[in-house]
Order: C-alpha cells, then sequence, then structure tokens
C-alpha cells in the first residue's frame, strides 16, 4: 500500500539509496531481506533519476555539424567548456529538483527500526533514534 507523500529532493533520494544498498549486504537476515524490497520500491525513482541525468548528458554534448555525437576514448560523450558549465549547472539543478514520490508502508517494521535515513520514505516504522542523536 502506498501513501501520498510531499516532494523529495532527488539528491535526497540518492544518498537513502546509497546507505541502504550499504546496508542491504548478502540478504542474510530478515532485516536485510526487508532492506532489498524497499530498495526495489525506490528504484523506480531513481531510474527516473538516472533518466533525466542521461538526458542532461545527451543535450550537452558535442556534436559534429551533422549532429552526430563525438565520443571520446572510452565512447563517453565529449563536452567544451560552455557544455560541460551548463551540463554541471543542470545536473545541480537536478539534484536540488523534488520530485512526488509515494511513502512505502511497512506492516512488519522489526529490525527496521534503527534505519533512520529511511524515514522520509517509510511508515509503520517507530525509529529508535533521531536524525541529531
Amino acid at each position: 500500500m502506498f501513501i501520498k507523500l510531499t516532494p523529495m529532493t532527488y539528491k535526497e533520494l540518492i544518498e537513502a539509496m546509497q546507505i541502504l544498498v550499504q546496508n542491504i549486504g548478502n540478504q542474510e537476515t530478515k532485516t536485510q531481506k526487508k532492506l532489498l524490497k524497499i530498495h526495489g520500491k525506490l528504484k523506480e525513482y531513481y531510474e527516473e533519476y538516472e533518466e533525466k541525468l542521461n538526458d542532461i548528458r545527451l543535450e550537452n554534448a558535442m556534436t559534429e555539424d551533422n549532429g552526430a555525437l563525438i565520443l571520446d576514448e572510452k565512447q563517453g560523450y565529449k563536452y567544451n567548456k560552455d557544455g560541460q558549465r551548463k551540463m554541471y549547472k543542470e545536473i545541480k539543478d537536478l539534484l536540488n529538483k523534488e520530485f512526488e514520490y509515494d511513502f512505502i508502508e511497512v506492516v512488519n517494521p522489526s529490525g527496521l527500526e534503527e534505519h533512520i535515513y529511511l524515514k522520509n520514505f517509510i511508515v509503520g516504522v517507530k525509529f529508535t533514534q533521531s536524525e541529531e542523536e
């Protein structure tokens, strides 16, 4: 079940996803398996971010006169000075951009109480400490 939430920035999502991945481990415990499920539900929002990020990179890449992309030796996009500046600004703006998402309702919160980095993404868990601690 999902409960509609207020907007969150992509930067906050990425930070939570990074910590989540570190805590998932080999899914040897029930808590790790729960974290994997939460990761799967948040992944769609991260993929949305990645798509927008790739669009920014593509839009700012250098092109030939005929519109063909100019690639570097590793087959990545090449950028001129202005294109790179513009791209970095657009990426920074994207990181700070808010997106709408749905809270993930947790039915069995056992083991998740200490994962306070998820407090803005899940409901049904009484966290044991606050962020200030």
